[in-house]
């Protein structure tokens, strides 16, 4: 899901995320598997919640949680919608038994949430089972993210991704503090990175902000996807209507286009429009074979040239060289006239 496109970009790896917007209903869940894949996502994502792995009972959203949670044969469901829409599929889990449901249904790929970040043992269970980790940096700082990193072994750092963002439903847009991004990736330079974008899902800036991240060299870009906006289904403040979703990742792929890599060499496109831009040694004057060029005998303009042959582009490469040929007035003096 990630690797380098024919202009030697990275190509981001784009999640429509779905969080709680399924509502515990699998037929819901089925839908926003095939909106992902015809928004041509790279992953659908879901909070794969059971109540009693992430509140007390008394919590203020226990019931919600509570209505969820699915059976592991709805969540295989799920996995098979996937497979037959030809989208990855991922899970947010919150416990071992989350975790167990996610590996098996096949998940591609699973995130550990900021409310995670600190639960050693769930940590490193995600870490050694799942094939790519996302970790939410949602709320933690600088220095718990060093801590975090510094035991892992590189085989395990080389399947992390870590998803800067926070969700305040929506984020204001001045709160997203891109620029830190650049500051994360010299501080962690082994480290992949990604955006979590909660801008919200109404406003203009939904449609672009995504994009501004692309620079940075993020590798993932999460967004949230929701069936219509009028619905209103949970997680929808900062979501993304299904039309309003693929339009999102054409502007992402897009623009990773046009970013394209940092390489300074001169692509070939660049090569041919440099052929035709730039102007060549001709002559100014017949020349004859085995005379000696003279700073009046050339000029640059630009001319035809032959196919397979050197043009000079610099008078002083010529002047005071011998010409192998004769050239006439207006025609090209080639690298492989000069003796």
């Amino acid at each position: 899901m990630v690797g380098a496109d024919v202009t030697g970009a990275t190509r981001v790896t784009v999640i429509a995320e779905v969080a709680q917007g399924f509502e515990g209903d699998p037929s819901l869940a089925v839908m926003f598997v095939r909106a992902a894949a015809a928004g041509e996502a790279d992953l659908v994502k879901f909070q794969l919640v059971y109540a009693d792995e992430l509140a007390t009972p008394d919590y203020l959203h226990y019931e919600l949680f509570q209505r969820l949670e699915m059976s592991d044969a709805e969540w295989e469901r799920v996995a098979a919608e996937a497979r037959r829409a030809h989208v990855g599929l991922a899970f947010d889990v919150y416990g071992q038994q989350s975790l167990r449901v996610a590996l098996k249904c096949g998940a591609d790929a699973v995130k550990l949430h900021a409310t995670d970040f600190f639960n050693a043992p769930l940590v490193e269970a995600v870490l050694g089972q799942a094939p790519r980790v996302f970790l939410s940096a949602g709320g933690i700082t600088v220095e718990e993210v060093a801590a975090f990193l510094r035991p892992l072994e590189p085989s395990t750092l080389s399947k992390l991704t870590l998803l800067y963002g926070f969700q305040a439903e929506p984020t204001a847009v001045s709160q997203n503090y891109l620029a830190r991004l650049a500051t994360l990736r010299m501080r962690f330079p082994a480290l992949q990175l990604g955006f979590m974008d909660h801008a919200e899902g109404d406003s203009d800036e939904a449609g672009w902000l995504g994009v501004l991240a692309l620079p940075f060299g993020v590798t993932a870009i999460e967004k949230h996807l929701t069936l219509d906006r009028s619905l209103m289904l949970e997680d929808y403040v900062s979501a993304l209507s299904p039309r309003d979703f693929a339009r999102y990742v054409a502007r992402l792929r897009a623009a990773g286009a046009a970013l394209g890599s940092g390489d300074l060499e001169l692509t070939p496109p660049e090569c041919v429009y440099r052929s035709k831009a730039l102007k060549t040694v001709v002559a100014a004057r017949s020349l004859t074979s085995g005379a000696t060029i003279q700073s009046g005998d050339v000029v640059l303009l630009r001319a035809p040239l032959a196919e397979g042959r050197e043009p000079l582009h610099r008078l002083p490469e010529v002047v005071d060289r011998r010409i192998t040929r004769d050239v006439n007035r207006g025609q090209p003096v080639y690298r492989e006239d000069l003796a």
